[in-house]
C-alpha cells in the first residue's frame, strides 16, 4: 500500500510540473501606465517567448489600462486586465483568447455585530446555487465573484456564522455592488444528548484537525444548517474541486478524490486516492486507500487501507487494514487488520487479527487473534487466542488461555474459566464461579488411601483438580489429574482422567474413572460422601520399581484386556469442606 501510495505522489507531482511548464503559469514581471491592452498583451508575449491569438474587437486592444504586477502568472495578470470578460485557452505556442459567455459580477462588503456593531471574523457568506462562497477577514470584509443569471433575476446570499441568526441579503444580478450587514446573535439553547449526538461533527475529530484547514472546520460550523445535493463532484483535497470551499455542504451521488475530499454525504459511489471525510450519511459504497470518516450512517460497503471511523452506525460491510471503529454499533460484518471497536449494539460478525472491543451488547460472532471485550454475548460467540471479557454471557466463550464473565448463562471453554455468578458451563482446566462451588475434598479409594481434590465451578457442571499419594514402602504411588462432573440433589457423577506415577515416568500409567457418590451433609461447610467407581488402566509398560507398587489394582483383582490394559470396578469415601 505504501509502495502504490509513493508511486502515486509521484505520479501527481509529474502531472502538477507538466502543467506548470504550460504558457498561461509562466511567471511574468509587468509594470505599464495607461497603456493600450494591445502593449501590455504584447509584453507578455516577449517575456513569456509566446503568441496570443485574439480579435482586437473582442479584447478592446486599444483601451487604456495601467497594470503593476511583479513575479504572478500569465493567467493571474490575464485575470486582473479582463475581469472574468476573457476565456484563455493554452494551445502550444500559442495563448487563445476569446470571449467568456459566462458574465461575472463582484459583490463585497463588511459583516458586523448587530449588538455592538464589531466586524465579525470568519463569517460564510454563500449563495446556495451556485455553491459559491468565501469567508470575512479580520476586519469583517468579503469579496464574492458571481456568475450573472440571464433574466435579471435577484440573488439571494446568506451569511452564516456559528452562534449567531443566519442573514439573507437579495441582491441585484449584472453588476459589482458593496453590502454590508449586521447580524445578530443567536439566544441560547439548552443542547440535550440527543441534540449533541445528531450533529457529531468529523472536523472535531484527530482526523479532521489534521487534514482539514481552521478555515474549512470554521465554514462546517457557520453551515451546520444549508446542505446542497448534486450529482456528482471531483476533488484534488479538500476545498479543492468542483464544488469549491462549498464541498463540504454538498451530498453527491459520485464522488471522485484524488488525493482526498471533505463533503456532506454521499448516494451512490466515492473513491479516493488517499482519504474521505464526510459530514452526514454514506450510502452505499466508499473507498480510499488510507482512510475514511464520517459523520452520520454508512449502509453499504466501506473499504480503507487503514481505518474506518464511522460516528453513528454501520450496516453492511465495513473493512480495513488496521482498525474500524463505529459510535453506535453495526450490523453485518466489521473486518480488520488490528482491530474493531464500538460503543453501539453490534449484530453479525466482527473479526481482527488483534482484538475487538465492544462497549454494548454483542449479538453475533466476535473472533480476534488476541482477546474481545465486551458488555454481553447474547446467543452468539466470542472466540480468541488468548482472552475473552464479558459482563454477561448468554452465548459461548471460547479462549486459549482465559475467559472472564460476570454473569455466565451460556458456555465457556478455556483453560482458565471465571464467572462471578454462573446458570451456564464452565469448561477448562481451572473454572471457577465464586458465587459456585469451591470445595476441598480428602478420600480413599482403592487404589490410593490418600487422595485430595479441588472442586470448582455450579451445579451444572465443575471441574476438578486431582491429586493422590500412597507412601507405604512396596506399594508407594502417586497420582495427580483433571475431572468435571455434574451435581444433582444429594448425588453427583464425576468423569477423571489421572496420570499413575509407579517410579519411573517412562513407565506411567494413564487412569479413566467415572464414579459416582452420594453425598450427606454433617455440619456446617462438611459433607460426607461415599460411591462406586469404574476405572480403567493403561500403560505402555509395566512399572517394576523397587518400593513401588507393582501389581494394579490391587487385592481387588481386575479384567484383564492385555498386559497394558485392565479395568475393574472400585470405590471411593471422603469428606468434602467449604
Amino acid at each position: 500500500m505504501l509502495r502504490q501510495l509513493f508511486l502515486f505522489v509521484v505520479l501527481l507531482c509529474g502531472v502538477t510540473y507538466s502543467y506548470a511548464q504550460g504558457n498561461l503559469s509562466k511567471t511574468v514581471s509587468v509594470t505599464m501606465t495607461r497603456q493600450p491592452i494591445s502593449s501590455v498583451l504584447d509584453a507578455i508575449e516577449i517575456q513569456g517567448n509566446f503568441h496570443f491569438s485574439y480579435v482586437r474587437e473582442m479584447v478592446h486592444a486599444d483601451s487604456l489600462v495601467s497594470v503593476r504586477v511583479n513575479n504572478r502568472t500569465v493567467k493571474q495578470v490575464l485575470d486582473q486586465l479582463f475581469q472574468g470578460s476573457m476565456a484563455y485557452k493554452d494551445a502550444g505556442s500559442q495563448v487563445l483568447l476569446q470571449p467568456n459567455r459566462e458574465k461575472w459580477f463582484y459583490v463585497s462588503g463588511h459583516v458586523t455585530d448587530a449588538s455592538n456593531g464589531k466586524p465579525l471574523n470568519n463569517a460564510s457568506v454563500y449563495e446556495g446555487v451556485q455553491l459559491i462562497s468565501t469567508m470575512t477577514n479580520e476586519q469583517g470584509y468579503y469579496r464574492l465573484r458571481l456568475r450573472e443569471k440571464e433574466r435579471p433575476l435577484p440573488l439571494m446570499l446568506t451569511v452564516s456564522k456559528e452562534l449567531y441568526k443566519d442573514t439573507i441579503m437579495m441582491v441585484a444580478s449584472g453588476y459589482d455592488q458593496e453590502i454590508s450587514v449586521s447580524i445578530k446573535p443567536a439566544a441560547p439553547i439548552m443542547l440535550t444528548t440527543v441534540d449533541v449526538n445528531q450533529y457529531s461533527r468529523v472536523s472535531e475529530t484527530w482526523f479532521g484537525k489534521v487534514f482539514l484547514t481552521s478555515k474549512q472546520r470554521m465554514q462546517s460550523l457557520n453551515l451546520s444548517r444549508f446542505f446542497a445535493d448534486q450529482p456528482y463532484q471531483s476533488s484534488l483535497i479538500p476545498g479543492l474541486g468542483t464544488h469549491g470551499k462549498l464541498s463540504s455542504q454538498v451530498v453527491n451521488k459520485i464522488s471522485l478524490n484524488f488525493i482526498g475530499g471533505y463533503t456532506a454525504g454521499l448516494n451512490g459511489v466515492e473513491i479516493s486516492g488517499a482519504f474521505n471525510i464526510d459530514q452526514k450519511d454514506v450510502k452505499y459504497a466508499q473507498f480510499a486507500s488510507l482512510f475514511n470518516v464520517v459523520g452520520g450512517k454508512m449502509e453499504g460497503v466501506q473499504l480503507s487501507g487503514l481505518h474506518n471511523q464511522v460516528m453513528d452506525s454501520v450496516k453492511g460491510l465495513q473493512a480495513s487494514g488496521f482498525g474500524n471503529i463505529t459510535a453506535r454499533g453495526y450490523e453485518g460484518v466489521q473486518l480488520a487488520g488490528i482491530f474493531n471497536m464500538s460503543t453501539g449494539v453490534t449484530r453479525g460478525v466482527g473479526a481482527a487479527g488483534v482484538f475487538n472491543i465492544y462497549w454494548k451488547d454483542s449479538y453475533g460472532v466476535m473472533a480476534a487473534g488476541i482477546g474481545n471485550m465486551t458488555r454481553m454475548t447474547e446467543n452468539g460467540v466470542q472466540a480468541a487466542g488468548v482472552f475473552n471479557v464479558a459482563d454477561t454471557t448468554k452465548g459461548v466463550q471460547a479462549a486459549g488461555v482465559l475467559n472472564i464473565t460476570r454473569v455466565l448463562k451460556g458456555v465457556q471453554i478455556g483453560v482458565v474459566n471465571y464467572a462471578d455468578s454462573s446458570d451456564g458451563y464452565s469448561i477448562g482446566v481451572v473454572s471457577i464461579v465464586r458465587r459456585g462451588y469451591h470445595q476441598l475434598l480428602v478420600y480413599n479409594t482403592e487404589l490410593l488411601p490418600f487422595n485430595l481434590a479441588f472442586k470448582s465451578g455450579n451445579k451444572n457442571l465443575y471441574s476438578l483438580m486431582l491429586a493422590g499419594a500412597s507412601f507405604i514402602e512396596g506399594s508407594k504411588a502417586y497420582s495427580f489429574g483433571y475431572g468435571i462432573g455434574k451435581s444433582f440433589k444429594d448425588y453427583s457423577v464425576e468423569i477423571t482422567e489421572q496420570n499413575l506415577y509407579l517410579g519411573s515416568w517412562e513407565t506411567i500409567g494413564t487412569i479413566a474413572r467415572l464414579q459416582t457418590a452420594w453425598n450427606k451433609e454433617i455440619g456446617k461447610n462438611a459433607r460426607i460422601f461415599i460411591g462406586p467407581a469404574f476405572t480403567m488402566y493403561f500403560n505402555y509398560k509395566n512399572a517394576n520399581v523397587a518400593g513401588y507398587k507393582t501389581k494394579i489394582p490391587g487385592p481387588y483383582g481386575a479384567i484383564k484386556f492385555s498386559d497394558n490394559l485392565y479395568c475393574w470396578f472400585g470405590w471411593h469415601v471422603g469428606f468434602s469442606f467449604f
